[in-house]
């Protein structure tokens, strides 16, 4: 097994099947969870990890860089943002796995929404991190990074009026995290779910794309065009190969007003999903969303996203939204 951890993620999707393992685009896990304890989360989150290595033959260990990410997502502030306990589960099961403290990487875009979700330190002299993961914010690196073109994502939709200048000059571009692009072997995508103006559905596209690169604010005013830049983004292969997996937790989801958090409109089930495959994902949440506007007299999403045709459209295939075409595992709590 050691020989497989020096191959590219993007590769080793593709030997699954030679090796007589699931597909992982192919393959979905259902956690129960007991509550949302450190303990529930830290018994659950071993038993999925190790469920998902033993079917897709994937080892979630280091390789040749010795570190990993954690994408986070902050954006929609405290009542919404990936949980604590998830991520404390997932960085002691990495460290089980062999990464060291340093080597497992907390992030997302913006410094001000990881520190209020206090996952940075209130004083900016204080050390990045959280407890003890150093924690990085891909707007302080971005103008260092602006130069190289793999990094770049341009599109004709412009910022807001008022928007702070960029400061590589070029409003039309957003740039892409470097960190997970040449620095980790793999990285995991820990989305919150919510309804979306733009998008539909903000959940593990949404977090994988717009979350996870600087100037991307300028799409959420634009549904005619954010869904084709979220796909387009997630289907960078410098971004998609190292991305190993996406766990979303449902003890928080908003199904109406979202992305910015409304305690209103948000529901918790003791359930968490996983699977390298997005859109599945996504089209779950929707499910979620959905039933959860029903149970209050609230119009559905209906016709579907369009993100979910463009997931799978011309030359790219982020993954299928088919249940016949997924091998669903469902986990009882431990």
């Amino acid at each position: 097994m050691n020989r497989v951890h020096g191959y590219l993620l993007l590769l080793l999707l593709g030997l699954a099947d030679a090796l007589g393992a699931t597909n992982p685009k192919l393959l979905l896990i259902e956690q129960r969870l007991n509550g949302f304890t450190d303990h529930d989360y830290a018994t659950a989150v071993e038993r999925l990890l190790t469920e998902h290595e033993q079917r897709t033959a994937i080892p979630l260990r280091p390789g040749s860089l010795q570190r990993c990410g954690l994408k986070i997502s902050s954006d929609s502030g405290m009542g919404l943002c990936t949980p604590k306990p998830l991520i404390r589960a997932l960085g002691a099961a990495l460290l089980r796995r062999g990464f060291t403290r340093d080597g497992i990487i907390l992030c997302d875009a913006r410094q001000e929404a990881l520190r209020l979700c206090g996952l940075l330190p209130i004083l900016s002299k204080d050390p990045a991190r959280f407890e003890g993961f150093p924690v990085m914010a891909w707007d302080q690196l971005a103008s260092g990074w602006a130069n190289d073109r793999r990094l770049q994502y341009e599109n004709q939709v412009m910022p807001s009026p008022g928007t702070a200048g960029i400061t590589w000059g070029n409003p039309r571009i957003s740039i892409l995290p470097k960190t997970l692009f040449d620095d980790v072997d793999f990285w995991i995508n820990l989305p919150v779910l919510s309804d979306s103006h733009a998008l539909g559905v903000h959940g593990a596209i949404a977090a994988a794309s717009l979350g996870n690169m600087v100037n991307a604010e300028r799409f959420m005013n634009a549904p005619s065009n954010a869904a084709k830049a979220a796909v387009e983004v997630c289907a960078t292969p410098g971004l998609t190969k190292r991305q190993a997996l996406t766990i979303l937790s449902l003890e928080g989801y908003q199904v109406l007003g979202g992305p910015t958090y409304d305690a209103n409109w948000i529901f918790s089930d003791k359930i968490m999903i996983a699977s390298a495959n997005p859109v599945i994902i996504d089209f779950i949440g929707l499910q979620k969303i959905n039933a959860g506007r029903a149970s209050r007299q609230v119009a559905v999403i209906s016709p579907e996203p369009p993100i979910f045709g463009i997931a799978n459209d011309g030359e790219i295939h982020l993954g299928t939204c088919k249940p016949s075409e997924i091998t669903m595992v469902r986990l009882a709590a431990p």
